[in-house]
């Protein structure tokens, strides 16, 4: 990146800019006010926060008023040529007319930049190119368009030309030739020389000489080489030929132009370091470049018993608990009853019904069923009141590392030889289980037909020729209705962004066969998916918003087939995949489940945490205390802040008084309220540059955008006259309740005797503390502070003492 910051970032108020082009890429980013650009003849009004992107060589003009603020950012492709193997990149950006692509993470970079500029927080300007790049990051990765070399006779003249302008911007300090830029280009150096004198009015080679001598003129002005170096760092042949050129274009020789434009370099330097204090006192009157911390202040809700909506929890309807084999385990029935018990889970949802380990069947006859173990699982639940909720679907025994990574990986459930194989076991199951349990306990059970839509031809349903997944759906829909009719049937499980297509044949299918399924369910994690050489690979979504958007992808399909008593069920979701990585241990996921409850909570009718405990995971590398399990409970039973955070959700009222971004509100009763507050952070671009499977508990601290409090202003309006209320809080953060900072006083030590372990289990608690309040005139007002990534249960309740 370049010496000076400032040739390639500004902050621009008011500005009419004629039509003209440049070798640079820019960026224009909406500060405050409206603008319009003009590129190639069409017009563009941008408004606040709109971003604009001109490729080298492309005609444009700009124009706002003294009112309007704007930031332009410059890119030299001499700075992608260090950043990019692929020397021929062009890029589409704009939010204008742009309205499918999502350009918020592209702002919130710009956000950054505007700020660190403006405000000047650092003594040096390391943080300010950083984000430089970041924001070059974020457009590679998300708004480039690829053109090869060899396939320009394809390309529109557009195309054309920005890729002749990127070869000089990275070829002018060597020796360039037309002809041997047409060759690369499969055209004739004739046909390359008239179609660059018609698109920019110059011939090529004058062209080049301007871009050289544009480059030494910066060079002159804002370095202290000699006039030889100069020359020959910037393609001249000798000081001669650079003299000449420099004379033809400026009317001075390059000596006194540095003598003369120096002191006017520094003049223009001290202008625009004034023009930027001017602004930064208008941008603090505006409120304009302060850092964007989450939206908090004052919170005022009304409280009148005859106010408010019905509250549904739907995310402790489903327990996610592992393989059926898995519940053999007295460890992992221990947890089970435990989370029942502690957070009220009716159903456990369990998977691989028809695994080896259970010894049912080898997959090879028809009839001669062994259920012993299964019925040991199934009669453990029933008989403690639980519902199944089971998963028919083939899944293998794994931990996930980070994505694409397993740390150990085995197929478990049984090979049918045949569909009619598979058939008769799923018949004779559904049979026996209404036998031994009856038919009025089993229709409150729940089947889920899963699809591995990664990878269905390893592991199908079934072997054999034809395979398909709807005729395994409509077969199990038509068994399990016909015996219990009020069971509920679902699936595919499917990943929203990568099996639309999929899903709306497979639910066109089931309408048109009356095999509609109860549900659809969905997993739900945040990343994208893309196909690269017929492999499907998954990325970590960097959009905060992700899921919010994945559930509206679900809705629409669901609509645009008008089935209106298919319910939406999120049967596995989770801030990460991974088994091994911290986050799943710390504050930042407790606050991460109430943010997004609060969110997608309503949007969907039943949403279920991956998962009950780290037991699903264990492996030979979980030994110790902690180990990044995706479970709320470790394996010594100590619970997790996510466990809190679920418990904290299920304490809240049956009717919703006000939520935001911070907080929601509810009453139970006529005058006792339940609040949970937290203060969720988003990742920073740190966590995205790592490894997934974060390992090292002390690097939580740095992959987060920011570590502000939030302060809340709480006040609750239309209150009875002169009362005394009790406000008791629970909180959780990092120095209460975090499994981590509790471990961390044993330097995260693994090998802990029993009573050192049991000190953990006792200690791994919400802080609690109590004060009382009257509320004067009607309202009840107090402030909550909440550190990053705290989450606090607030009971509000008359003191009747």
């Amino acid at each position: 990146m370049s010496t000076n910051t400032d040739r390639n970032l500004k902050i621009v108020k008011g500005i009419h800019e004629s039509a003209h082009f440049h070798p640079e890429m820019e960026l224009i980013f909406v500060i405050e006010g409206n603008m319009t650009a003009e590129i190639r003849d069409k017009r563009y009004h941008l408004k606040k926060e709109d971003l604009i992107l001109m490729n080298s060589g492309v005609t444009h003009s700009l124009e706002a008023s003294q009112d309007t603020i704007f930031c332009c950012v410059r890119y030299s492709y001499e700075i992608l040529s260090e950043v990019m193997e692929n020397e021929n990149c062009i890029f589409t950006c704009n939010s204008v007319n742009d309205t499918e692509r999502n350009y918020e993470e592209l702002r919130k970079i710009c956000r950054e930049l505007m700020y660190q500029y403006v405000k000047q927080t650092h003594s040096t300007q390391c943080l300010l190119k950083s984000l430089l790049f970041k924001l070059l990051d974020c457009l590679i990765e998300n708004y480039r368009l690829d053109s090869n070399m060899e396939n320009m006779s394809k390309a529109d003249n557009d195309v054309r030309l920005q890729q002749i302008f990127q070869y000089v911007s990275r070829n002018f300090r060597y020796s360039l030739s037309l002809s041997e830029l047409a060759e690369r280009m499969f055209v004739s150096t004739a046909t390359l020389s008239r179609f660059f004198k018609k698109q920019t009015g110059i011939y090529f080679a004058d062209y080049v000489k301007n871009v050289r001598v544009r480059y030494a003129m910066q060079e002159l002005l804002y370095s202290d080489s000699n006039i030889t170096k100069i020359a020959v760092d910037c393609g001249f042949s000798n000081p001669s030929v650079f003299n000449k050129a420099f004379r033809d274009i400026y009317g001075l020789s390059p000596s006194d132009y540095r003598r003369q434009k120096k002191a006017q370099a520094q003049e223009k330097e001290d202008r625009d370091r004034k023009l930027r204090e001017e602004l930064l006192l208008e941008l603090k009157e505006r409120q304009i470049g302060e850092k964007r911390l989450s939206p908090a202040g004052r919170i005022s809700v009304a409280v009148d018993p005859e106010q408010g909506a019905p509250y549904r929890k739907n995310w402790n309807k489903v327990l996610n608990i592992g393989s059926v084999y898995n519940l053999t385990l007295a460890n992992l029935q221990y947890h089970t009853l435990h989370l029942m018990e502690q957070l009220g889970f009716g159903y456990v949802r369990v998977w691989n019904v028809f695994s080896r380990k259970l010894m049912i069947s080898d997959g090879k006859r028809i009839g001669g069923y062994n259920y012993d173990k299964l019925d040991v699982v199934l009669d453990f639940l029933v008989s403690h009141h639980a519902l199944p909720f089971l998963d028919l679907g083939r899944r293998p025994d794994t931990a996930i590392r980070s994505e694409g990574q397993s740390i150990f990986y085995e197929e478990e459930y049984i090979d049918f030889g045949s569909r009619e194989i598979w058939e008769a076991q799923l018949k004779d199951f559904i049979h026996h289980i209404v036998k031994r349990y009856g038919k009025e306990e089993v229709s409150q059970w729940i089947f889920e037909l899963s699809r591995d839509s990664n990878h269905e031809r390893n592991s199908p349903y079934y072997q054999g020729e034809g395979y398909d997944y709807f005729r395994v759906f409509r077969y199990a829909y038509g068994v399990i209705k016909s015996v219990v009719k009020d069971a509920q049937v679902g699936g595919p499980m499917g990943i929203i962004e990568k099996d639309q297509v999929f899903l709306k044949r497979f639910l066109t299918l089931c309408v048109e066969h009356d095999c509609v399924p109860d549900f659809v369910s969905f997993l739900l994690f945040p990343y994208e998916t893309k196909e690269t050489g017929g492999t499907i690979v998954y990325k970590r979504a960097v959009r905060e918003n992700f899921e919010t958007e994945q559930i509206e992808m679900m809705r629409e399909i669901l609509d645009s087939l008008d089935i209106p008593k298919c319910k939406l069920y999120i049967t596995e979701w989770n801030n990460s995949i991974s088994n091994r990585n911290y986050l799943n241990d710390s504050c930042f996921r407790a606050a991460y489940i109430a943010r997004k409850l609060s969110e997608i909570g309503d949007s969907v009718d039943l949403i279920s945490i991956w998962m009950g405990s780290d037991w699903v995971s264990s492996y030979y590398d979980t030994v110790g205390i902690a180990n990044g399990g995706s479970g709320i409970l470790t394996k010594d039973s100590i619970r997790k802040p996510a466990y809190f955070a679920l418990q904290f959700m299920n304490e809240l009222g049956d009717t919703l008084l006000s939520k935001g971004d911070h907080y929601i509100i509810t009453r139970k009763g006529k005058q006792s309220y339940y609040m949970i507050c937290f203060n969720f952070k988003w990742y920073s671009s740190n966590y995205f540059l790592r490894d997934e499977n974060i390992q090292n508990p002390e690097v939580l601290a740095d992959i987060f955008e920011d570590d502000q409090p939030v302060k809340l202003e709480i006040e609750l309006e239309d209150m009875p006259v002169n009362e005394k209320f009790i406000i008791k809080r629970r909180t959780v953060n990092r120095e209460k309740g975090s499994i981590l900072s509790e471990w961390k006083r044993f330097q995260y030590e693994n090998d802990l005797d029993g009573s050192d372990v049991k000190y953990l289990r006792e200690t791994c608690i919400p802080g609690l503390s109590m004060e009382k309040r009257e509320t004067g005139k009607g309202r009840l007002q107090f402030d909550v502070t909440l550190q990053e990534h705290e989450i606090s249960m607030i009971h509000i309740y008359q003191d009747l003492a």
